[in-house]
């Protein structure tokens, strides 16, 4: 080849290193279209995108400035500038921010051992839907960016955040006033949206009392989806939104111990329809964790917990049979905790994995609570002083005993600890612990969880037990300690009433779903 040609060819290639990373390992034209470009959503391939340190042209990287830079410009063509340069910092920061959901952010909505086709199937629909439906991508850019302000601690961030979800929130309103049940029926990327609002509102600050009515939001469009058509079939996003609309539906049923009401009342007719399509058959072939995306756990156990405290917490509004039929329910499954029983059991002909053993132990952890909660419902049924938080009872207790052996067996396991099924049960146990040594684990589990998800939900759950704990120990001359030194800045007034007033509009019927 000559000398000429190659430099010319060794040229064209460094101006043409734009676009997406996927488009330029293969050496393909990217059109640089955000998030995903349409080669990337033409083939299938997951679009990724450099940061801005790699946008960078070496080949100017040693130029001194230019002494011409500092000529003088018009005023309008200075504001020109200004706009474009605006703009341009939107789509770049915005380009970074739905690049943390994708690639750090999302891999804890889901849990570890689940099929590929949950997994990879939802952030495929996801990044290919955010490029035409302007509310999912800002209920995408709202988690991440609210994430992002955890990790970082930016203000700024959260500001921005809470910006894109008003902005999401604006987003789905505009595409409802012309909806109906059909539309709501089969809409992939409504339903993700309003399931990524209630994430927000779970997960990150500031949004919290907002998630009732982007939960009935939900229970309404699956409802609508299944309940109230024969015909039909259940495909994977379908499973994994069932079972986050559950899964949520259960910590607004529980919320925080100290919580004088739960965020939204406890739906059972939906819950044993959801409950009764979900176990009737298995999606993939193997093991109950590779066919569950959120729970984890036997659906039940959610159920149980739910109506367990309800009974500790509302004992008149408890009837005896009620009662008598939760105590049959859990005294099978103390036996399964009992005899070491096998709760997810991996596939035949395949040994069994670490996150197979999380699953069991956050199993175990569910039952020996529920069991707890019963035994101190029959030893004083009436007494006041069941309205609230559980007592405590002596670190013997079989319940608790086995309980912080599985906390203990996972002491240094990143893998259990990002698992946000054990979230609930780690900070429900910790009401039970009277020994300081106890209190120990649980309070170092909860910073454990803290620091690799950075999940305000955990935040929350940290602080209403250090407030139990710290008014046991006042009562015993003692003093309570949190390791947790940024959790009470960060929660000073972060959850109060909602001002985003669309939300509620929306669910009580002004354009969205009813």
């Amino acid at each position: 080849m000559p000398k000429e040609m190659s430099v010319q060819t060794q040229r064209q290639r460094l101006r043409g290193k734009t676009g997406c990373l996927t488009c330029r390992s293969r050496r393909k034209k990217c059109d640089e279209r955000t998030p995903v470009c349409e080669r990337c959503a033409t083939s299938d391939r997951v679009c990724r995108w450099p940061v801005p340190e790699q946008m960078f042209d070496r080949r100017y990287a040693s130029h001194p400035k230019s002494r011409f830079n500092n000529s003088a410009e018009s005023p309008s063509l200075s504001l020109q500038s200004a706009h474009a340069a605006h703009r341009q910092l939107t789509v770049d920061l915005e380009v970074v921010i739905s690049r943390h959901f994708i690639e750090k952010y999302y891999e804890y909505l889901l849990l570890p051992n689940c099929h590929p086709a949950f997994h990879d199937g939802w952030i495929k629909d996801i990044q290919e839907l955010m490029v035409d439906d302007e509310g999912l991508r800002y209920a995408v850019l709202a988690n991440a960016a609210s994430h992002i302000h955890n990790v970082d601690t930016n203000p700024g961030m959260q500001s921005l955040a809470l910006k894109y979800y008003s902005k999401s929130i604006r987003g789905l309103s505009h595409a409802l006033d012309q909806a109906n049940d059909p539309y709501l029926a089969t809409c992939n990327g409504l339903l993700m949206s309003i399931i990524l609002l209630y994430l927000h509102g779970c997960l990150g600050k500031g949004t919290y009392t907002d998630i009732p009515p982007h939960l009935q939001a939900a229970v309404r469009v699956l409802s609508l989806r299944f309940f109230d058509a024969s015909d039909n079939e259940l495909q994977p996003f379908d499973l994994l939104a069932f079972e986050s609309v559950l899964y949520q539906i259960f910590l607004t049923s529980t919320v925080h111990w100290s919580d004088p009401a739960p965020l939204s009342d406890f739906d059972l007719h939906f819950w044993i329809q959801a409950e009764t399509l979900l176990e009737r058959k298995p999606m993939f072939s193997g093991s109950r964790s590779l066919n569950s995306p959120v729970l984890g756990v036997p659906i039940a156990l959610f159920r149980l917990v739910i109506q367990a405290k309800e009974a500790y917490q509302h004992p008149r509004q408890c009837d005896e049979a009620t009662l008598e039929q939760l105590r049959r329910e859990v005294e099978a499954w103390e036996g399964v905790v009992l005899s070491n029983g096998r709760i997810d059991a991996p596939a035949e002909n395949l040994p069994q994995n670490s996150q197979h053993i999380y699953y069991e132990g956050a199993s175990y952890l569910y039952i020996l609570i529920i069991s707890l909660l019963l035994e101190q419902i029959d030893q004083s049924p009436w007494s006041p002083a069941h309205n609230q938080l559980p007592s405590t009872v002596p670190r013997d207790t079989w319940q608790v005993r086995k309980a912080l052996f599985i906390l203990q067996q996972f002491e240094r396991d990143d893998g259990w600890t990002n698992c946000f099924i054990g979230n609930w049960p780690t900070y429900t146990l910790g009401f039970f612990c009277r020994d300081e040594e106890d209190i120990a684990i649980i309070r170092n589990e909860m910073k454990r969880r803290w620091d690799l998800t950075k999940f305000f939900q955990i935040a929350r759950f940290h602080e209403d037990l250090e407030k139990a704990w710290g008014q046991r120990s006042h009562c015993s001359n003692g003093t309570a300690v949190s390791i947790i030194s940024d959790f009470s800045d960060s929660l000073s007034g972060c959850d109060s009433p909602s001002l985003w007033v669309e939300a509620a509009c929306l669910a009580e019927g002004d354009g969205f779903v009813h």
